[in-house]
């Protein structure tokens, strides 16, 4: 079993330290920047739900949906460098609620992954000639026929501009039988969840995130991987612990990979009851592999929908780069929460780099960790309080370190013997908390 090179630890969780004794683990919320997205502004007739989002030069490109679940309309393109919108796919009933762009594994082409099953009983039925298969006491449409209903899965097109779209397959990628899906509401899946895709390099294949329906109001996620989107491992749970499945509701995960770390980050819209919760926030969560995930709490506590039913920030998306500030979108007053005639937006949060969470010790606490060095030096990013301190000891060496102050990249030379090398790092602090350590 090879050893992973990693050169960046974000202190998130005690999966990433050893030995450690007195420290606690601290989360810091985003601050509010900026309305990026006005519906009322924009003239759009419904609401900028079900976004995913993508850098574009200085700016970023917003696809979302401007429809209703079960009505016609369009999903919009919309650049906030240069405030110009368009519709890139139009009355396509099972594309439009919530199709997901994202670059394809070489960065020339984009891919969007979209669709849903509604039961014929929203349509008034089936008609004779339209075949039906029989599924866990639910007719469901067959996916190998053409019918009005649309056939039952996610489809997936493919785009050189994300203006123009074609099919990749005429059939659905992924259907509402496939194996391992989970929805214990609607049998075979409406895929009405936030779809998250993208090319993950730390395990060099696709992976996506879907809602898992676990029961009426309460909502959890799956996933499943692919190496060329086309071909789906199954569906699986995704695992965390302490999660309460009778109450806990977890609207969809937007996630992606942490810059370096090889760390995945993700954040979901969250109620604690299925309806009228006492408590609704966006979570914040860690995983290394996509499928077991640690719960770093709450990073933004809003107010529940008005029907009691759901958060009123109904689709949350991280997009981190290399800058010194790190972006976040929520998508604000879903379902008119706030007023029902109140503009549907979306809003862009910052957090200084790695400040996410961080390890604390308010007396002194003691840990270690392992990075791989790349350089001469470490990189630490920290917060001291007056009387505070953090002192480092590397590998193998006689000499301390001390750290002081408030620094966001604290250079530390180490010399060039540990150069591709996993080196220990030893840690004694006191009313400090450190965020991350990079090579």
């Amino acid at each position: 079993m090879s050893i992973r090179f990693v050169t960046k630890v974000v202190f998130y969780g005690y999966a990433c330290i050893h030995n450690y004794e007195n420290v606690e683990f601290v989360t810091n919320s985003p601050t509010r920047h900026e309305t990026v997205i006005d519906t009322q502004s924009l003239n759009l007739p419904v609401d900028s739900s079900y976004h995913t989002v993508l850098k574009n030069g200085g700016g970023y490109d917003f696809i979302f949906r401007n429809s209703g679940c079960f009505t016609g309309g369009s999903t919009c393109l919309y650049n906030t460098e240069t405030n110009e919108m368009v519709s890139v796919l139009k009355d396509m009933h099972h594309l439009n609620h919530n199709f997901c762009v994202f670059p394809s594994r070489c960065g020339t082409a984009f891919y969007g992954i979209g669709g849903m099953h509604f039961p014929p009983s929203l349509y008034g039925g089936t008609k004779k000639d339209e075949p039906v298969i029989r599924y866990r006491n639910s007719f469901v449409i067959s996916p190998n026929i053409y019918s009005r209903y649309h056939r039952n899965g996610l489809y997936l097109m493919k785009s050189a501009d994300m203006f123009h779209w074609e099919y990749v397959k005429k059939l659905p990628i992924i259907s509402g039988i496939h194996v391992g899906h989970t929805d214990n509401v609607f049998d075979c899946s409406r895929f009405d969840s936030k779809i998250c895709c993208f090319y993950s390099e730390i395990l060099q294949q696709y992976i996506l995130f879907i809602r898992a329906n676990i029961g009426k109001g309460r909502r959890w996620i799956q996933t499943t991987r692919s190496k060329d989107l086309v071909h789906w491992e199954p569906f699986e749970l995704l695992k965390m612990k302490g999660v309460d499945f009778d109450n806990d509701n977890y609207y969809h995960l937007d996630v992606m990979e942490y810059p370096d770390a090889d760390l995945f980050i993700g954040v979901s819209a969250y109620t604690n009851k299925p309806r009228y919760p006492t408590k609704s926030c966006i979570k914040l969560m860690f995983s290394k592999d996509g499928v077991h995930w640690v719960d770093r709490g709450s990073i933004l506590d809003t107010p529940a929908s008005a029907d009691g039913f759901r958060n009123s920030v109904q689709t949350t998306s991280v997009f981190f780069d290399k800058g010194e500030y790190y972006d976040m979108f929520f998508n604000e007053n879903y379902d008119g929460v706030l007023d029902a005639t109140e503009s549907s937006t979306v809003v862009n949060y910052k957090i200084p780099k790695d400040r996410l969470v961080g390890i604390s010790s308010q007396d002194t606490g003691r840990f270690e960790f392992e990075i791989g060095v790349q350089s001469d030096h470490l990189v630490f990013n920290y917060d001291c309080q007056d009387d505070g301190y953090i002192s480092i000891t590397v590998h193998d060496s006689p000499e301390e370190i001390i750290l002081y102050g408030n620094e966001c990249n604290k250079m530390v030379e180490i010399g060039e013997e540990y150069i591709h090398q996993n080196i220990r790092i030893r840690v004694e602090m006191r009313n400090s908390v450190l965020y991350s350590c990079s090579s």
